[in-house]
């Protein structure tokens, strides 16, 4: 098993491995699949469809991990359509792997010699890093939005960002953000290779008469849980991470709101 993604063209300069091609085929899969189930979908459907019911046990899950991060049900909700996205997609893509196109089972002749012609895009260490880096960059636009630039600041710096300690500590939490996205990437990455590790040496051993492919059977039923466990992670970390960057905007609606309060206490109703 390459850990490397395998080049199958390279247009105007750029390399299309077979990672990229995957990777576009089930986000278009996936967004044909959630767009027509999202038609089906009602708050009184006429008729049982589990495949709907199975969405809306995901995003129900998902609201969950978000009210639990944010202890706050109406931001679930406000945040739910992106961290659903990633959750869906990781989820997509790590069990859609797991098919026998997906692998060394369906190769192409190219320049380098016989390689797959799709690649799991979450074993693609570059896959994986733009995943990382979008999800962080997510963060940070959803947190300006949330309290403005300067509130956003002030999550790195404090309110006195000259003082000397807080602009060093500024400077440790922005760098801390590189080290989220090399952990969010690696630990997709790795989960995912060694998945195909484990998945290409099962179906390898030997018996008389040829492989055994049956053996990979529990190894494959093992990936499927990982598969949701690693979307998990990387959900529940990406709205922890924008949790922790809009507290600020928290505390001062909480501000905000008992001095309204206050005021109502104080101005006798007419």
């Amino acid at each position: 098993v390459s850990l490397k993604a395998e080049e199958l063209w390279e247009v105007a300069g750029i390399s299309i491995t077979n990672s990229m091609v995957y990777g576009t085929l089930v986000a278009i899969f996936m967004g044909i699949v959630l767009t027509r189930i999202a038609k089906k979908s009602s708050v009184k459907p006429a008729k049982k469809n589990y495949v709907v019911a199975v969405l809306e046990s995901v995003v129900s899950l998902v609201v969950g991990v978000l009210e639990g991060a944010f202890g706050s049900r109406k931001k679930a909700y406000k945040y739910a359509p992106i961290m659903a996205t990633f959750f869906i997609f990781i989820l997509f893509t790590n069990i859609m792997g797991l098919v026998p196109l997906v692998g060394p089972a369906f190769e192409v002749t190219t320049k380098e010699g016989q390689i797959p012609l799709f690649r799991p895009f979450t074993a693609d260490l570059n896959g994986t890093l733009v995943m990382a880096v979008i999800a962080i960059i997510t963060v940070q636009i959803l947190s300006i939005r949330a309290q403005g630039l300067k509130g956003h600041l002030q999550h790195y710096f404090s309110d006195k960002p000259f003082n000397p300690i807080n602009f060093f500590i500024g400077i440790l939490e922005v760098f801390g953000e590189f080290t989220r996205i090399l952990s969010l990437a690696l630990r997709l990455f790795l989960n995912t290779a060694v998945g195909e590790i484990l998945i290409a040496v099962f179906t390898s051993l030997v018996l008389t008469g040829g492989q055994t492919p049956i053996a990979v059977i529990p190894i494959l039923l093992f990936e499927v849980l990982v598969a949701g466990i690693q979307a998990y992670v990387f959900t529940v970390l990406t709205a922890t991470y924008l949790a922790l960057a809009i507290s600020h905007a928290d505390h001062d609606e909480e501000h905000e709101e008992v001095n309204a309060l206050r005021v109502e206490e104080l101005v006798p109703s007419s």
